[in-house]
């Protein structure tokens, strides 16, 4: 099975593979992600934090022998054309190392990243399938087959966490400890806490069912009061959208007209850069609403 890592060049078994003569050098990188055991697990990502790191030295390496070829091609280019100039040689040596040491940065936050993801995942769905586990236990079905239903649900990221949960009671591991184990990987803290409250119940033997139905509730004031501060904030995110997108490329279109009328300077080259600043505006406004949006489910 392959491993899900982001690497570019090279394929993710073999970057790996390459990696483990490069672990030694692994708990140097340590420091810059101290999450990334916790973020691997939540990513669900099964690889060592280790091995990971030292997949990411190779993935680095295999970008700097990329920009060391395209560097030389360059400079190979600019001396055909005769046009090398101090500044190409300046900048050529420099993005022979950015360019990885940027990747490699953001190859150990990835795991960080797909956690995020993966809890937007759960918060749209954790509503529905606490509310199936409330149902079932509280019509009399034991608390086993009420989770083994939703692990056969259609509850997404949830189902398979659940699967993951009912294959270790089914391997012989202790329900509690099986349901501990889920909270303790999930990313989000909504599951989580609905585990840990639910485990309380199974352990106390008091009413699960009447458990479960305070904690959906609870979920859903959270999501609704989530909904009602997205809603707020939407209000100074459209004036500002009006404002930057709408007001100041008509004022400044006649602000710059007028200017270069009087300073003689060339109009025409401000003018084709205003669309492509108001394009990656618009793509950057939409991108931030979308993530501010809380994930919901009801």
């Amino acid at each position: 099975m392959e491993t899900k890592i982001p690497s570019i060049m090279i394929s993710p078994n073999k970057a790996v593979f390459f990696g483990k003569k490069f672990k030694k050098f692994a708990p140097n990188f340590k420091g810059m992600t101290p999450t990334l055991k916790q973020d691997l697990l939540q990513a669900a990502m099964d690889i060592d934090y280790l091995d990971y790191i030292a997949a990411g030295i190779v993935v680095a390496l295999v970008l700097v022998g990329l920009m060391v070829g395209v560097s030389a091609l360059v400079l190979l280019i600019a001396i055909k054309k005769n046009l090398l100039t101090i500044k190409i040689e300046a900048i050529l040596p420099v993005l022979i190392f950015i360019v990885p040491g940027v990747y490699f940065f953001y190859f150990l936050n990835y795991p960080k990243l797909q956690a995020v993801k993966r809890t937007k995942l759960i918060e749209e769905q954790v509503v529905f399938a606490t509310r199936e586990i409330m149902i079932k236990v509280g019509s009399g079905v034991p608390v086993f087959n009420a989770l083994l239903d939703v692990a056969n649900g259609n509850y997404g990221v949830v189902s398979d966490e659940f699967k993951e949960a009912i294959e270790e009671i089914e391997s012989g591991v202790p329900q509690e400890d099986a349901l501990d184990h889920l909270a303790r990987r999930v990313p989000s803290q909504s599951l989580r806490r609905t585990i840990d409250i639910m485990l309380n119940a199974i352990k106390s033997g008091s009413d699960v069912a009447g458990t479960l139905s305070l904690i959906n509730d609870m979920l859903i004031k959270k999501q609704q009061s989530d909904m009602k501060s997205y809603a707020g904030e939407l209000t100074p995110m459209s004036m500002a959208y009006m404002l930057i997108s709408v007001v100041m490329p008509s004022l400044g279109m006649s602000v710059f007209i007028i200017l270069g009328s009087l300073a003689h300077f060339n109009t025409v080259a401000i003018i084709y850069i205003i669309p492509p600043f108001l394009l990656m505006f618009q793509i950057f406004f939409m991108g931030m609403v979308g993530n501010r949006r809380p994930s919901v489910g009801v």
